[in-house]
């Protein structure tokens, strides 16, 4: 299960993707302590590549086979 992801945005919610053939998934920042007590710059503070997402500061990363993981948990539900 490998994304291409061709962006990555947040907002105060959550953390989004979407991959080259458009499909966007997310993350809350509800769902990691870590990002859900983090202010709007430390969230802002992030890096990409093309395994997942890194916040430093926080110390925090996301993978994005979590990211297509999940949805297909709730596809296959």
């Amino acid at each position: 299960m490998k994304a291409t992801v061709d962006k990555v945005w947040i907002d105060k919610e959550a953390v989004y993707i979407q991959t080259k053939k458009g499909k966007i998934y997310n993350e809350r920042f509800a769902d990691y302590p870590r990002l859900s007590n983090a202010s709007s710059l430390q969230l802002s503070k992030f890096e990409y590549d093309n395994i997942g997402i890194r916040w430093d500061e926080l110390d925090e990363d996301l993978s994005y086979k979590g990211f297509l993981m999940k949805e297909k948990l709730l596809n296959n539900s």
